[in-house]
């Protein structure tokens, strides 16, 4: 069974994923059929590059964004005013819980901005490391391809019914290779 090597931020400091590049991955011709590229951990990568502050800011942010927060702040609201109403503490318009709370939206905008702004890096490092692995299983496709097409040229096998779908799809997948590539050179297989 295969197994998938996850390459973290210990192990790949700053590196940056799906730059391209099948020798990079090691999909030259002719390279070692076992050495699969591996997988970047975004999340790893994403935890290396966050400074102390922006994990506060996320933690923050996520624990704002859930209902229990929503829940706490209506319950508290209530019994802010309950208490106000009753020993006159804060007393209607109840001035001091309307305070607090722009203190608080105030800080937690800037919390939420920059919690957003990590939130947008991570899909952004998300987006890149999937393009690179589809742009691996592209490449690994169409050499599979190749081969297959080479292997039935050498056999004598008609294959000349599969060319039209291997056409068409090479035109509406965006893949790159050429049905030239498909013909086998003038001696036969290499």
């Amino acid at each position: 069974m295969d197994t998938i090597e996850i390459r973290g931020a210990a192990e790949a400091p700053g590196a940056r994923i799906g730059s391209g590049g099948e020798a990079e991955h090691g999909l030259t011709p002719g390279g070692d059929p076992e050495r699969h590229p591996t997988i970047d951990n975004v999340n790893a990568l994403l935890a290396e590059r966050l400074s102390p502050t922006e994990h506060i800011c996320r933690r923050i942010a996520a624990m704002t964004g859930a209902p229990a927060a929503l829940v706490a702040a209506i319950v508290l609201q209530f019994v802010w005013i309950g208490i106000g109403l009753a020993t006159n503490w804060d007393p209607y318009p109840f001035v001091f819980l309307l305070t607090c709370s722009n203190v608080i939206q105030l800080i937690l905008i800037f919390v939420i901005a920059v919690a957003q702004r990590q939130l947008s890096l991570h899909d952004e490092l998300r987006a890149e490391a999937d393009h690179g692995a589809i742009s691996r299983l592209l490449y690994h496709q169409e050499a599979q391809e190749l081969l297959l097409v080479r292997l039935a040229e050498k056999l004598d096998v008609d294959a000349r019914d599969l060319r039209p779908i291997l056409s068409t799809l090479a035109r509406q997948g965006g893949t790159t290779t050429s049905l030239n590539q498909f013909r086998a050179p003038p001696g036969g297989v290499d």
